[in-house]
């Protein structure tokens, strides 16, 4: 197996979770969808949330289960959490 390079995955939210970007747009949408007030905005907010965790879960079991010195105590997406 190959070791993850230090300038990769590592570094702000990186630290915690696998998935720092898709938390960022879920995040974005969300306020969007606070702000717009409106079904549509929520419903693409919800939609998004949807898709982008089940991609993080399956980014951080690809990360895993491919480096072996990956950490285990990081998070998919919600730190401390998922």
């Amino acid at each position: 197996m190959c070791s993850i390079p230090r300038s990769c995955l590592y570094g702000g939210m990186f630290d915690y979770v696998s998935g720092a970007n898709f938390l960022g747009e879920i995040t974005e949408w969300a306020g969007f969808a606070l702000a717009g007030h409106s079904v549509h905005s929520s419903a693409f907010a919800v939609f998004t949330t949807v898709v982008l965790t089940s991609r993080a879960v399956a980014h951080h079991k690809w990360y895993l289960a491919k480096f072996e010195d990956y950490p285990k105590s990081r998070k998919a997406l919600i730190p401390f959490l998922l």
